[in-house]
């Protein structure tokens, strides 16, 4: 403690030959000019902030001390003795106390060996007894008059670090460098912004970890996708406050607003792989409902464009190849810029909330989503877990999962397979631009670093 109080007084030190320097420069009256006088106005505004800074470190290194006094004699003098600072002062609670437990051990030594006496005695013995006896109730009262000096060293600690906190807080309490509105609105606004940022993170894992369950995922995986992205949208609110009030840099407000669009952007992927699906799911239901040979070649034709051939890894054919199939799928126009709204859009959305809602409301929704996987897994539920697991969206995943399992026995494996891996790719891909989102902004990383 007397260390901290040498570099509390190290610091007031220093802050009173700035100070000293500062008023010097003030008084000069040479620099007769308005940006002179400017900047002698400026120096004695901030000589006031500096000497309360002083007044701080001065008082705190005075209450804690930058020196131990040794106080002398018997445990009386030390006792009674005049408090100094809590350097000082807790250095005396603390050689009472030594001096307190050496007493005890000592004693207690002594009330072990008549016990033990006592224990041993004979019929004979007996006029020894009373002695012994009071040998050992001897040493219990000095043990007794030990805890009490330990308790007195307890006091005179507390008192010195009562006095010491409240000579601190009285001067931090009423000086001008006491934090103010604007001061406490700041922390406020950092706190939200971590907290919201580290919550919207571990929602946004937990909506791809629930994704894969059959009927309830897909409901929870949006419900925690939108309380993600309100918490996200909070965060990087919180970011652009921050920088308005100069506490944060142009790079931490581009990070984390390009970081929550990412993680929109990475969203619409998503629901454009959903909608690819959906229309793969059309064309199945065309194929599993055809009444004659002649329609359900027609429709296994219709799959097969869907699906399109092979997706080309050649520089310059990828796209081309993955539009292609896109195309196919005849997306309504607008389809492309909906899927972008939607994510920042759908948190803000009644009815997108009330159907995930009541779907997670109703208990028929648990039964089939159980009957679902016990289903997938020919009648043993973990191999039907297995089965249902995704590493794709929630909502493309279930589709996808429907497509496999409808067609099983049909003569368009490989289309479905084609439809399955362009779909999941596009979702992966948003998963991707998604985790790069979070990555990019300092507040929604907790769990990368």
């Amino acid at each position: 403690m007397a260390a901290l109080g040498r570099q509390l007084r190290k610091t007031a030190e220093e802050l009173g030959r700035q100070i000293r320097n500062l008023k010097a420069v003030a008084e000069v009256e040479a620099w007769d000019s308005e940006a002179g006088k400017e900047f002698r106005e400026k120096a004695k505004g901030n000589v006031k902030k500096l000497e309360a800074a002083f007044k701080r470190y001065d008082t705190a290194a005075d209450a804690i001390g930058v020196e131990v006094t040794e106080v002398g004699g018997s445990y009386q003098d030390k006792l009674h003795a005049r408090p100094k600072n809590y350097a000082s002062d807790l250095n005396r609670a603390q050689e009472i106390a030594d001096g307190a437990l050496k007493e005890a051990k000592v004693a207690d030594e002594r009330k072990g060996a008549a016990q033990r006496s006592l224990d041993g005695l004979t019929e004979k013995q007996k006029d020894d007894k009373k002695k012994i006896e009071e040998k050992r109730d001897a040493a219990g009262d000095e043990i007794q008059a030990a805890r009490a000096k330990i308790s007195e060293a307890e006091r005179i600690r507390n008192e010195a670090a009562k006095r010491a906190r409240e000579s601190i807080d009285d001067v931090i309490s009423n000086d001008s460098l006491k934090d103010g509105f604007w001061d406490k609105f700041d922390h406020w606004v950092d706190e939200i912004g971590t907290w919201t940022g580290r919550i919207a993170t571990w929602l946004g894992v937990a909506s791809l970890l629930v994704g894969w369950i059959p009927i309830i995922g897909q409901a929870l995986a949006g419900v925690l996708g939108s309380m993600a992205m309100l918490l996200t949208l909070v965060s990087t609110l919180a970011t652009i406050i921050q920088f308005a009030r100069g506490d944060k840099g142009w790079m931490d407000l581009g990070m984390s607003v390009v970081g929550f669009l990412m993680m929109g952007v990475g969203k619409a992927f998503s629901k454009m792989a959903g909608k690819y699906a959906k229309t793969a799911l059309g064309r199945l239901g065309k194929v599993t409902g055809s009444a004659t040979s002649k329609e359900y070649g027609r429709s296994v034709k219709k799959m097969n464009k869907l699906a399109a051939g092979p997706i080309k890894w050649q520089r310059g054919e990828f796209v081309k190849s993955l539009k292609g199939r896109l195309q196919n799928a005849k997306l309504e126009k607008g389809d492309g810029w909906k899927s972008l709204k939607e994510p920042f859009t759908e948190p803000f959305s009644g009815g997108a909330w009330g159907d995930n809602l009541r779907t997670l409301g109703s208990r028929g929704s648990y039964g089939d989503a159980w009957r679902t996987v016990v289903t997938r897994g020919d009648g043993n539920a973990a191999l039907g877990v297995g089965r249902s697991v995704s590493a794709a969206d929630a909502g493309v995943a279930s589709q996808l999962k429907d497509i496999k399992f409808t067609t099983q026995g049909l003569n368009s494996s490989e289309a479905v397979n084609r439809i399955s891996r362009t779909a999941t790719g596009i979702s992966l891909a948003g998963a991707g631009v998604t985790a790069g989102g979070m990555a990019l902004d300092s507040n929604l990383n907790p769990l990368l670093e």
